[in-house]
């Protein structure tokens, strides 16, 4: 499938875009040479922020307890160098309680979310668009660094990395016409995953920590794979038993039916409920929606906790998709699988356990991600 470019035809500056180095625009200041403004406070005037230099007295102090209004500039996918370095990015593949805190009037922003690409490795993917001779685009596998400022005084709130960017290929970008490249970028998921502890109201105004990499659990024992799923289990948790043994199964039969050029229920019927079997129906028919879309590769599954709820078996997991590529018509996008936490409910029946829906876990630390670039 061919997609559409608007090219641009420009001087091959590449690296004002492609080098993501620590000074660059979107890089940390010590406050110093912050340069106060006092106009209105709009896209433009916010977006001035991200170049560290910049603060904007007339927008509303961060304080208080979150939810904060948040608005995010990214850059862009392609190596253009004209043009903004840091477009504002709306995020709207999201629930709307998650929008709410990037979608409140540009007026009461209080902090500014700008992330730059970091490190960057070649893949063997190539995007495919309609510009003539050059039909096929090399694309980087990217990580990302989002620097989070207050709106008011420009200074740094957060420093947040996103490794890798999980968004693949996209429909159009605005290149340098001599020495083209793409970049994946931070899907809007994980952005909104980065930007939790500020966005996130959970009754008190703030949230749990996520966890200090001295608490990531080590794995007990040697993965256990069935089909594309490598599950490894905390210490606590025994990976013989029924309900991790069922857990895992459902793991395999759900990845398997993902990639399959179409979707065979039958397996997945035997291992969910009648009511989860209609939400993951759901979720499958819009991952399909593009003609023959498939995902390829390992799943990685870490089990770091089980516990009993309202009668049923919660199973909490580190689940890492990194490594997962989505393919479209026999061609890799480019596009990737996250990392994310997850509860799954298991409920006993007869022959075994069946999975009967998924919930937030609570926050924890993860492994690194298998799909790491930096």
């Amino acid at each position: 499938m061919r997609l559409a470019l608007r090219a641009l035809a420009v001087a091959a500056i590449s690296c004002l875009v492609a080098c993501g180095s620590s000074s660059g625009a979107g890089g940390g200041t010590d406050g110093g040479n912050i340069r106060a403004v006092d106009g209105p406070v709009d896209t433009g005037s916010l977006g001035e922020i991200c170049d560290g230099r910049t603060a904007l007295t007339s927008a509303p102090p961060y304080s208080g307890p979150a939810p904060h209004p948040v608005t995010v500039f990214s850059q862009q996918q392609g190596n253009d160098p004209t043009g903004p370095t840091f477009p504002i990015r709306v995020l709207s593949n999201v629930g709307q309680a998650e929008q709410e805190p990037f979608q409140s009037p540009t007026a009461r922003t209080q902090l500014v979310a700008c992330a730059e690409r970091a490190d960057r490795t070649p893949t063997e993917v190539a995007c495919r668009f309609d510009i003539g001779s050059q039909d096929r685009v090399p694309f980087f596998r990217t990580s990302y660094r989002i620097t989070v400022r207050e709106a008011h005084s420009g200074k740094v709130v957060a420093t947040i990395p996103v490794d890798p960017a999980a968004a693949g290929c996209p429909t159009s970008v605005k290149v340098a016409w001599s020495g083209a490249e793409v970049f994946s970028a931070p899907t809007d998921r994980q952005l909104v995953s980065a930007l939790a502890a500020f966005t996130s109201w959970d009754g008190t105004g703030t949230s749990p920590p996520a966890g200090e990499p001295a608490d990531i659990p080590a794995p007990a024992a040697a993965p256990v794979v069935a089909g594309s799923v490598r599950m490894t289990t905390a210490a606590a948790v025994d990976p013989t038993s029924p309900v991790i043994r069922d857990h895992l199964a459902f793991w395999a039969t759900f990845a398997a039916i993902q990639e399959g050029n179409r979707a065979e229920f039958s397996a997945l019927r035997d291992r969910v409920d009648p009511e989860f079997l209609g939400t993951l129906t759901t979720i499958l028919d819009q991952s399909r929606s593009d003609p023959g879309r498939s995902t390829r590769g390992p799943l990685h599954l870490m089990v770091t906790g089980v516990s009993q709820e309202n009668g049923a078996v919660a199973v909490d997991s580190c689940v890492d998709e990194t490594e997962r590529e989505t393919i479209r018509q026999s061609e890799p996008t480019g596009e990737i699988g996250i990392r994310h936490r997850l509860r799954v409910t298991m409920r006993q029946a007869a022959g075994g356990y069946l999975a009967t829906g998924f919930a937030d876990a609570p926050p924890a630390a993860c492994p690194p991600p298998t799909g790491k670039v930096g």
